[in-house]
């Protein structure tokens, strides 16, 4: 029984993270090329937060939840608002940059609160990997690079799948699962 529900856990969590890239990506192609289903992909890309926070909420206690759920949908505004900056060369883009990293920062903190087997220095850097990973993705598709946009991509989505298995395993620990 416990098997099971461990690989249903972490088909769960892989689905929800690789969602999360690639209505990211979605997006990030439609900010770039300025096209009309931006509203649209956007309002699709911010239910994932809520999503990701249904299973914590299954493992957590509800406050904890929603605190990953709001810092997710922050990490989610901020890097629109980045990928739109760089796009337009707007001054801003070095601060929004700063805010995404000190984002990430408070993400690793809250999953840390969240449960104890959440080591914040791991998942810091995850995080971090996450963002420098996704703005190579977002340099290259603005540069018209597709080729190496495509290769960015494969790596964000791999590291999307290592960051779920992060946090399925530190749900089974944590729970005696």
């Amino acid at each position: 029984m416990n098997q099971k529900r461990n690989t249903e856990l972490k088909e769960c969590m892989r689905l929800v993270w690789l969602q999360h890239v690639y209505w990211t990506r979605l997006l990030l192609i439609s900010i770039a090329e300025k096209l009309d289903d931006q509203s649209d992909t956007a309002a699709r890309l911010l239910q994932n937060p809520k999503d990701i926070a249904c299973i914590f909420k299954k493992y957590f206690p509800h406050d904890c939840a929603c605190e990953v759920e709001r810092l997710l949908t922050e990490h989610l505004n901020i890097g629109a608002e980045l990928i739109t900056a760089l796009r337009d060369g707007s001054k801003n883009a070095d601060e929004l940059d700063k805010s995404w990293y000190i984002n990430a920062e408070k993400m690793a903190k809250a999953l840390h609160c969240m449960n104890p087997c959440y080591e914040f220095c791991e998942w810091k850097k995850m995080l971090f990997t996450h963002l420098d990973l996704t703005k190579t993705e977002v340099a290259a598709r603005l540069a018209k690079k597709y080729k190496k946009d495509i290769e960015a991509f494969a790596a964000v989505e791999k590291e999307a799948i290592s960051m779920a298995d992060m946090l399925t395993c530190g749900i089974v620990k944590c729970c005696n699962l």
